[in-house]
């Protein structure tokens, strides 16, 4: 990330969905971490050819127009049920979550 915006490159433009868990521990984590299972359930490249030659510049506006293309890709599959939330998170640096 520079500034306001993430740089993606060839080798950057890729994501991991994470299926996060209905519940999480109540223990306090002072002593130590506190185990909390995700399941990957996807990886891609998030950043379509459309968008232009790397390295592409994702300022606030361009960000916001992928991560809506993203969410309703992502939503349309199989894997994604209601009810439940999605963590992606991409190797160029940003982060987002998709309900359905």
């Amino acid at each position: 990330m520079t500034g306001d915006c993430f740089v993606v490159t060839e080798m950057t433009n890729f994501c991991r969905v994470f299926e996060l868990p209905r519940e999480y521990p109540e223990k306090f984590c002072f002593n130590g971490p506190v185990p909390v299972t995700f399941n990957m359930i996807d990886w891609f490249n998030p950043v379509p050819r459309e968008f232009g030659r790397y390295p592409i510049s994702l300022g606030t506006e361009t960000r916001s127009r992928l991560i809506k293309q993203l969410r309703e890709f992502i939503s349309a599959k199989d894997y994604c049920k209601p009810g439940r939330v999605y963590l992606v998170i991409t190797d160029y640096g940003d982060s987002f979550r998709v309900t359905k």
